[in-house]
């Protein structure tokens, strides 16, 4: 979800800075969920995009979606699998895309896909392997550029003009909609103020512990007599029922697993989206919701990719780490803890809390009166 979120702007770009441009965009399958047992490759018109359930399926600078499914790939003996990708590359070929943009390094595929389908022009970052494949090979890495401005450079090596790096979600009425039948279900109310909490992340030790979080949320109803709901997938179950552990009240919670759209349209009704470094942080501020995002301390260079002001903030802890050398991040979940590596783990409550005060604070003062 993050990558996708981070590729909005320059997918804008591409669509934007050539006359009559046709995008479309290659994903892949990361989770072997119900709706990914399908077909190794997919290809998805725009009638078929909405029911693909990614951040694309409202983009309008996306004109057709392909998918190949990782997991399904990889089930195949060689030879199908040989077969399979064969198949793939005379799909693109069959296109005759102009230009292929690999936007992940180090996955050498792409880039003979590309290759072997005849695209005239093929660009990729320079230090990766088969980078000779390419035609344009801008020397850029992620961790020095981010993720945003990455992905732009890719683009801006062909010749676009990005003309904004901001990140966007359309979310559609439906999805609105739902989330209000949500909230009521929960007992809030269209209009009404709260507060969005997304405990999950990609791996655990990316997750601020389920203690904190809870001690964050009661600090949040007490001080701001605010509702808090928790916005949640079905990889979050673990680390949502450690939270309601620690917590003397229950609060609302809303499975958003069935939609992207759907936990956009959470996290746009709330006043406040609090979570880890993970793709829904992502999400809230493409769909413009202030946030409030737990990162680790080095291995955040490429995700830390917005400004720190007063609708948008990101706490990392400033001590050194007792488990791991400068500068570096080697995601040490504490002997005996479930979630949090040690970096994650220096974030503190009060730290949290008073970060968390100050957002409300700026909130209020810019909520219509009357």
């Amino acid at each position: 979800m993050g990558d996708q979120v981070a590729l909005t702007p320059a997918l804008r770009a591409a669509k934007e800075s050539f006359a009559d441009s046709f995008v479309a965009v290659f994903a892949t399958y990361r989770h072997p969920t119900d709706v990914e047992k399908a077909e190794p490759f997919q290809n998805l018109a725009p009638s078929a995009i909405e029911r693909a359930h990614t951040i694309f399926s409202t983009d309008p600078n996306v004109d057709e979606l392909y998918v190949l499914n990782r997991y399904a790939f990889r089930s195949l003996t060689l030879r199908a699998r040989l077969a399979a990708e064969w198949s793939v590359v005379r799909f693109l070929r069959a296109k005759h895309f102009d230009t292929v943009i690999s936007t992940f390094p180090h996955h050498e595929r792409f880039i003979l896909w590309g290759f072997l389908a005849g695209a005239r022009h093929r660009v990729g970052a320079r230090n990766q392997g088969m980078h000779w494949l390419l035609t344009h090979a801008p020397n850029i890495e992620k961790a020095n550029r981010g993720v945003v401005e990455y992905y732009c450079d890719l683009v801006r090596a062909i010749g676009g003009e990005i003309r904004s790096p901001r990140t966007a979600f359309m979310v559609p009425k439906e999805s609105l909609q739902w989330a209000d039948r949500e909230l009521r279900r929960i007992g809030i109310q269209p209009g009404g103020m709260f507060v969005a909490v997304h405990p999950g992340a990609s791996g655990l030790y990316k997750a601020w512990p389920p203690e904190r979080y809870a001690a964050l949320i009661a600090s949040l109803q007490r001080r701001w007599q605010v509702d808090v709901v928790m916005a949640m997938g079905e990889h979050d179950r673990q680390i949502v029922d450690a939270i309601h552990m620690h917590l003397e009240t229950r609060i609302g919670e809303i499975d958003c697993t069935a939609s992207v759209a759907n936990l956009a349209a959470v996290l746009q009704r709330s006043a406040l989206c609090i979570s880890n470094d993970s793709g829904p942080r992502h999400l809230a501020v493409a769909a413009g919701t202030p946030s409030l995002a737990f990162f680790r301390r080095h291995h955040d260079k490429e995700w830390d990719v917005y400004a720190d002001v007063p609708f948008c903030a990101t706490l990392k802890s400033g001590e050194a780490c007792p488990a791991c050398p400068p500068e570096k991040c080697y995601d040490r979940i504490p002997a005996g803890e479930l979630f949090g590596a040690y970096c994650v783990r220096l974030i503190g409550v009060e730290q949290a809390v008073e970060r968390a005060d100050a957002l409300m604070q700026v909130l209020l003062e810019h909520q219509p009166h009357g």
